[in-house]
């Protein structure tokens, strides 16, 4: 027994150790966030800081600003960034705010890797899709991802100095994919600050991110430093691809919409909770891109699992075409929808016998008021949205209060008949109990004549 627990004591610890190893193993990376610089120090300061080394790895990041009228979770747009790394401007001046000088020097590409979140293992891209999940809300709200740079292979053989790269993002489509494109540029400056090491060569000690190729003067007393052309403000200083105090990042605007049932004068319909057939159509022409929007259900619905697809459009037979049924007191709202949608809904009536006044309200252009018998369909809701790249003006959901929206819903008044008749709904069974009892005297009738003769 000793032996045993000796044995799997043993194996515990050297499990513990292996892991130990491995993570070890993982090289760190510097990180960009926030104001775009790594490794700063004061020189003037007491006692005097010196520059430290830093990981030979950075991250970088990229935004999508994600809006919706309410404070929301919805799915990801589909779309994929790819970047390049590239040799940057030499020649650069440089001043630190103790006037130290130097000029910067055309990075050195061969050894770089880079490292993104992509949809599968692509190196050098980002890419959102509808497996994953952003938040929205109505000012916007800022959503990363980020890029991991890797400097461990370089060679830096022009020695110790700063070393200027130039890093392009290209998108594979804005418009297709609902993502509008932000008023940043496609392009960004990285500088790497190296210094010598006796072991090791060198070492990195400082990056600096920016959305401008500017000389960079830290010393306002330095006679190259000119307000407006190349102060550290003039660079602007940056994490990445995100949005700065003057330029948006791209964005990705989608609405809401709530779709309910009521019911007046059928108790009968009210209390078996019947569900009423609908037909909702998207159609959007603009964006082709896979899209996912999600749903909740309250109270008595039906809607089949939604899945990722294009929204398509009427134009060409293709739109989407969602068909839940929704009973009394019911609603599914579906969140998520890239705007440039616009939503078509109508009802059916497919109780035997009943003939509904259906009217909808909370729509753009709501379904006029329409006296539908047993299969018959409602005028149609519509609901308009801004393009793609605005914001949307309004929603349509019972709990959206900031923006007053209100679902849109379809109410079903079922209809009297005249005294001089029956209540629709009953009479096809009246006239088959009628038709019945007719019959059956026919048929005495002529047994009795049989019988006489």
């Amino acid at each position: 027994m000793k032996k045993t627990i000796t044995r799997i004591g043993a194996l515990t610890l050297a499990l513990v150790l292996m892991l130990a190893i491995c993570t070890v193993a993982f090289a760190d990376a510097a990180d960009l966030a926030g104001d775009g610089v790594v490794g700063n120090f004061d020189r003037t300061a007491d006692p005097v800081e010196t520059p430290s080394a830093q990981d030979k790895a950075v991250i970088i990041y990229k935004e999508i600003t994600a809006y919706n009228p309410e404070t929301c979770d919805i799915k990801a747009p589909t779309i994929k960034y790819t970047y390049a790394i590239t040799a940057g401007s030499s020649g650069k001046d440089l001043v630190d705010a103790s006037g130290v000088h130097v000029q910067t020097k055309a990075g050195i590409v061969t050894g770089v890797t880079m490292d993104g979140t992509a949809e599968g293992t692509n190196d050098k891209t980002i890419a959102w899709t509808t497996v994953d999940t952003i938040h929205a809300g109505p000012e916007g709200v800022k959503n990363t991802k980020s890029m991991t740079i890797d400097f461990t292979n370089v060679n830096f053989a022009d020695g110790a100095g700063v070393y200027r790269y130039v890093i392009t993002e290209t998108a594979t489509s804005y418009v297709t994919s609902g993502v509008a494109d932000g008023t940043i540029t496609n392009i960004r400056y990285l500088d790497v600050y190296v210094k010598d090491n006796a072991t090791s060569g060198y070492d990195i000690y400082g990056y600096v991110m920016f959305t401008n190729d500017n000389s960079i003067i830290g010393d306002t007393n330095n006679s190259l430093y000119a307000s407006g052309t190349n102060s550290i403000a003039d660079a602007v200083k940056t994490e990445g691809f995100v949005a700065t105090a003057t330029a948006s990042a791209d964005q990705y605007y989608t609405f809401n919409f709530e779709v309910g049932k009521t019911v007046v004068n059928d108790q009968y319909v009210k209390t078996t909770q019947h569900e009423f057939p609908f037909e909702i159509t998207l159609d959007n022409s603009t964006v082709t891109a896979r899209v996912l929007p999600t749903m909740t259900i309250t109270g008595t619905a039906t809607q089949t699992a939604l899945s990722e697809a294009a929204i398509g459009s009427a134009s060409t037979n293709n739109a989407t075409v969602w068909r839940p049924t929704i009973a009394d007191g019911a609603t599914i709202k579906y969140v998520g929808i890239p705007c440039g949608t616009t939503v078509t809904i109508r009802e059916q009536n497919d109780v035997t016998g009943a003939y509904y006044n259906s009217v909808s309200s909370g729509a753009d252009t709501n379904a006029g008021s329409k006296d539908i018998y047993t299969n018959e369909w409602s005028n149609v809701a519509t609901i308009e949205q801004t393009p793609y790249n605005q914001a949307a003006t309004k929603n349509y959901t019972s709990s959206d209060t900031t923006n007053s929206g209100a679902p849109v819903m379809f109410t079903n008044t079922l209809l009297q008949i005249s005294p001089t008749g029956v209540v629709l709904r009953v009479a096809p069974y009246m006239l088959i109990l009628g038709t019945g009892i007719v019959l059956v005297a026919l048929i005495r009738r002529r047994r009795e004549e049989i019988v006489e003769a």
